[in-house]
């Protein structure tokens, strides 16, 4: 064998015999570190996916309310100054209108927080302020003889069927009332049961032949549609060589 195959054969067993160097090593340590951050990235720049928790931007529900103020009931309340800005919002009718606005409004975000900004009152665990009664907090005296100390505290039920309720415990704000449920916002002195308020009953879905809101009735014409034989605006109605409508009854008097 001669001296140039001896020495490719010895590099050969040199270089095969070789392993990496630290050097080595530590390029692909860096190549593996940067695509597991590139990845790692891509997942958290997709949007969260989202689950649309009802009511959503299309529903239209109704919630009967009252507030009790030292055992009465005082007058439904209307949108403040600002208006509707939410969807959580009432006509004065005993009732909270809920159809979100914006998904801000919707799922849990249409709460008694959301009806209380719309119509300039302050509801917390402790104190009620709305526009028609001065705040009140723990710990106030009700007008009266007996002068009792009043409490805020808010009582719910799931339908008008609901015969017993349950009393919030707390985060009275943050509680969303479901379509057809009904609730009782109360300043009274601790230990009295609140009742159901007078508009109980009058949620659409509880009155019988009631349209929701924006539905048309059976039978009725939706707005812009034409009446059946009826002719649309700025039509000419066509006429015979009598000069009558084409469609106009035929008289039988002579």
């Amino acid at each position: 064998m001669g001296k140039s195959s001896r020495n490719k054969i010895s590099k050969a067993s040199r270089t095969a015999g070789r392993t990496r160097s630290p050097k080595n090593l530590g390029w692909w340590g860096l190549i593996v570190a940067i695509v597991a951050l590139g990845a790692g990235l891509v997942v958290m720049s997709r949007p969260e996916q989202v689950v649309a928790v009802p009511p959503r931007l299309n529903d239209h529900w109704h919630a009967a309310y009252g507030i009790n103020i030292c055992g009465e009931f005082i007058p439904g309340l209307v949108d403040g100054k600002a208006g509707d800005t939410s969807g959580i919002h009432s006509h004065g009718d005993g009732l909270i209108h809920i159809h979100p606005f914006s998904s801000r409004y919707t799922g849990l975000g249409a709460n008694l927080g959301a009806f209380a900004d719309t119509t300039d009152t302050k509801l917390t665990d402790t104190s009620l302020d709305v526009p028609t009664k001065d705040n009140l907090k723990n710990g106030d005296k009700c007008p009266g003889k007996d002068g009792k100390s009043g409490e805020v505290q808010v009582m719910v039920w799931d339908n008008a069927a609901d015969p017993t309720g349950r009393l919030l415990k707390s985060d009275f704000a943050k509680h969303a009332p479901k379509d057809g449920s009904i609730v009782t916002i109360g300043f009274v002195p601790k230990g009295t049961k609140l009742e159901k308020p007078p508009s109980t009953g009058s949620i659409p879905s509880d009155v019988p032949g009631a349209v929701p809101p924006g539905a048309v009735s059976p039978g009725a014409v939706p707005p812009g549609a034409v009446s059946p034989g009826a002719v649309p605006p700025g039509a000419v109605q066509p006429v015979g060589p009598d000069g009558l409508p084409i469609d106009a009854p035929v008289s039988s008097a002579p």
